[in-house]
């Protein structure tokens, strides 16, 4: 009888060791999912970037205006919504300031500015956008600030 219930012993407790070796096997695997899928996210979002560049130097040449380059753009503004969509498919979107007040740990101030007319921390302009997933940040976005 002692026998029998110590081998029960054993069982259960290998049991128990193979559950949890297999609970930490399945959330490392988890965690390397959520990894590929922020890299493969970070991919978009530099084509994303891509895309808002052309945008600027068009404006800043003057070319904006050009039919050719209009229908251009329409062209590349559809791959930008499908690569946009993609992102939200997978519960990544673009950052949204409420108020355009910075948020710290969603941006990366990279300069400010003094204005009296605006609060602290107002944003003034977004050089990079940022994008999140739930309450993780998948990019700072690169932002001008207002302090004071």
């Amino acid at each position: 009888m002692k026998n029998s219930i110590k081998d029960l012993e054993n069982l259960i407790t290998l049991n128990l060791q193979t559950t949890n070796n297999l609970k930490n096997e399945v959330e490392k695997k988890e965690n390397e999912k959520l990894d590929q899928l922020k890299d493969i996210s970070l991919g978009i979002i530099e084509t994303l970037d891509s895309f808002d560049k052309v945008d600027e130097w068009l404006i800043e040449k003057g070319l904006d205006k050009n039919d050719d380059s209009v229908k251009t753009k329409k062209r590349y503004g559809s791959v930008k919504s499908k690569l946009l969509n993609l992102l939200q498919k997978y519960g990544i979107s673009l950052m949204v300031f409420p108020d355009g007040i910075d948020i710290i740990g969603w941006s990366e101030p990279v300069e400010t500015i003094t204005d009296e007319t605006k609060k602290n921390n107002e944003i003034v302009s977004i050089v990079k956008n940022g994008y999140i997933r739930g309450k993780e940040v998948i990019r700072a976005a690169q932002v001008i600030i207002v302090k004071n």
